[in-house]
């Protein structure tokens, strides 16, 4: 492809997604179609998507024709971002989308399969670098030179790396939008929504990468990111007690929308508590425990390396003495 027609394609991807990512038709959808039925066409959202995969697959293909097989970005890590997509399809297009206005245990499925789910397979893809790839090298050497010069100006290089910051970020951002006048304001209407989900993925996107950096010098540590992941199980796991065990419904909205669906609103609530509360700070866990468990894999391996090169080393060493 040539660098004139490579600038227009991402022309067209940059205009896609200058508009809200996350657009929202606003219809209600009918209690009495089957719920399957229910999925959300929107144009906007698809073209964003479209164009998000386009220009990942045109990086891809262009890093490969450049490196071959030193190429920084593994099949193993293509498939996450596919996977990663495929989450965001669920959260967006599906009928998820569409009944997370109606019922708030829907909704709570959506806000985690975004922030829990999708976030952390992009990131492991490695978008920002693979996109890269996809523009002419004048623009990349431009982007470069912006950099430096912002960097220059005193804006923090590593602002968004700190994992004291990013980890308060998160939590402030998982309970400020659960505020009822803010989740009430997403309900009614639809442009808050789509900022409610570009701040959701954003935000947990900076929070992912932060253990999940392709650039080792910048990952969190095992240990660190251990305890990173434990601290947000807590603080995420006391939201979903609070709305487990309300003795009121927090939104209103829910009130006369849900039982149109055969579930008390109160009932809605208290399941969308216990998503929070089990299933989600689950993924946590299972992540801390999978990082737990290589950081003390690793401590072994180096452990039995050590030991082997020390004896290997006391077998050459030849023994002084007298004999009997």
């Amino acid at each position: 492809m040539s660098a004139r027609r490579r600038s227009g394609t991402m022309g067209m991807g940059t205009l896609a997604l200058a508009s809200p990512l996350f657009a929202h038709t606003g219809a209600l959808p009918d209690p009495g179609r089957p719920w399957w039925t229910h999925w959300n066409p929107d144009a906007l959202i698809i073209a964003n998507l479209f164009f998000f995969v386009a220009c990942y697959v045109s990086g891809i293909r262009h890093m490969r024709a450049q490196r071959g097989a030193d190429a920084p970005v593994r099949p193993l890590q293509v498939w996450a971002f596919g996977a990663g997509i495929g989450c965001l399809i669920v959260a967006l297009l599906s009928p998820v989308d569409v009944l997370a206005g109606e019922l708030l245990w829907v909704h709570m499925v959506q806000h985690m399969t975004l922030m829990n789910l999708a976030a952390p397979l992009v990131v492991l893809g490695a978008p920002a670098r693979t996109i890269l790839w996809a523009f002419p090298p004048s623009v990349r050497g431009r982007i470069g030179r912006w950099r430096q010069l912002a960097e220059r100006r005193g804006l923090p290089r590593y602002m968004f790396w700190q994992p004291l910051f990013l980890w308060a970020l998160y939590a402030f951002v998982l309970w400020v939008w659960h505020l009822p006048v803010l989740y009430e304001a997403a309900l009614r209407h639809a442009w808050v929504h789509d900022v409610q989900h570009l701040i959701f993925f954003g935000v947990s996107g900076l929070f992912w990468r932060v253990m999940f950096d392709p650039i080792g010098r910048l990952r969190l540590s095992q240990g660190g990111a251990v305890l990173y992941l434990f601290a947000t199980s807590l603080h995420a796991t006391m939201l979903g007690v609070f709305m487990a065990l309300a003795p009121r419904v927090w939104y209103e909205t829910y009130a006369t929308r849900a039982p149109a669906w055969g579930m008390a609103a109160l009932q809605d609530q208290q399941l969308a508590g216990y998503i929070m509360w089990m299933p989600a700070c689950m993924i946590y866990a299972l992540v801390a425990a999978i990082v737990f468990a290589r950081w003390l894999q690793e401590g072994a391996d180096k452990s039995e390396t050590e030991t082997q090169v020390v004896a290997a080393g006391g077998a050459g060493v030849p023994i002084e003495g007298k004999g009997p």
